[in-house]
Order: structure tokens, then sequence, then C-alpha cells
């Protein structure tokens, strides 16, 4: 069915915050024929641009291919990232186990300096979630399909949003009582 011509799409690629489990705004992208590169560079250029990324700032790009997507990077997209932006590249940990041993010496993230703790995973259980429309979206039109699974991506932005208040406020009061300082990294994550 992957080659098939009656399937217009195959899947989707997406760009997540690794921290929170938000979706970048426009970066949902379609996947025609398999996951090709051009595909994942267009979500990572859109979640880039919409999340207001800056030179100065540094992206962690989580990816389960990583070792292979990275290595033509610059040359593909170069010209439309930051000049000075620096990425890191990381495996989550649950997939990272799958590769060469080099792969989990080079990419998981408990090796990456200021990464954190972060196991690299989040848009597995954000698929998790989006796996209840899908079959409602094989028979939509592609127009209908994009708006449903942009629908369900805001709305599970929104949960989290509404939520962080009651987490924050919660963190404050925990602080308040203790004498110990608290720090977050937030990081960008792509997976398919």
């Amino acid at each position: 069915m992957l080659f098939s011509k009656a399937c217009d799409i195959t899947g989707i690629v997406a760009v997540a915050c690794a921290r929170h489990g938000c979706f970048a705004p426009n970066s949902i992208v379609n996947l025609y024929r398999g996951e090709q590169q051009k595909n994942v560079d267009w979500a990572l250029l859109e979640a880039l641009k919409t999340t207001h990324v800056r030179e100065e700032q540094k992206v962690k790009l989580f990816y389960d291919i990583i070792c292979q997507y990275s290595i033509h990077l610059r040359d593909r997209i170069g010209d439309r990232l930051p000049p000075a932006l620096e990425i890191d590249h990381a495996i989550g940990m649950f997939h990272v186990h799958g590769h060469k041993e080099e792969c989990f010496f080079r990419y998981a993230p408990s090796f990456i300096p200021h990464s954190g703790t972060v196991a690299g995973e989040i848009l597995e259980s954000l698929w998790a979630n989006m796996n209840a429309i899908t079959p409602s979206t094989r028979t939509a039109t592609l127009a209908h399909r994009a708006e449903m699974i942009d629908d369900h991506a805001a709305d599970s932005n929104f949960k989290k949003a509404m939520s962080m208040g009651a987490s924050i406020f919660d963190w404050s009061e925990m602080s308040s009582q203790s004498s110990q300082p608290r720090c977050s990294v937030t990081a960008l994550c792509t997976q398919t």
C-alpha cells in the first residue's frame, strides 16, 4: 500500500517540544511515498520559523534516524537556517538502542552536554493520542484530513498550556518550601 496510487499520503512528520510535548505551529507535514528528507526539512524549517528561534539559541534535534538525516543537513537547508544557529543532533533513548554502538555514544541524550534529563521520545506519546483519529482521516478529503490533524494538535497544545498553570503553581509552592534551586531546559524534537 505504501507505493500504491490509491494513497495520496502515506504518513506525517511533526516537530514538538521535547520537554513539554507541544506541537510546533505549522510543523505537521504530510509524507508522500515514504519518509523523505525534504519533508522533514520543511517541518524543521517551519518549526524554527514559527517558534522564533534566534541565532544565539541552540537547538537540540531528536530524530529516530538522525545519524542518517544529519549527514548533509547543512547542504540541504543551510541557506535557510540562521547562519550561527547551532544544532545538536540526538536520537531518543528508546530508539538509540536499535542503532550501532557508535550511534549510542554519539547521539544518546545522556552523553550530550546540557541535554538535561530528556528521553527524546515525546512524539511517541503524541502519536498514541493522534492514532485515535486516524481511522476517520483515511476516508476524509485531503483538506478535511489536514483540518482534523491540525485541530487535534491544537487541542493537545491547549490542554498542555492549561495544565502548565497548575504545574507552575504546584512547583512554586514546592520551591518556596525547599532551599534547592530548580531549572529546566527546553529542546526541540523531531520524530516520525
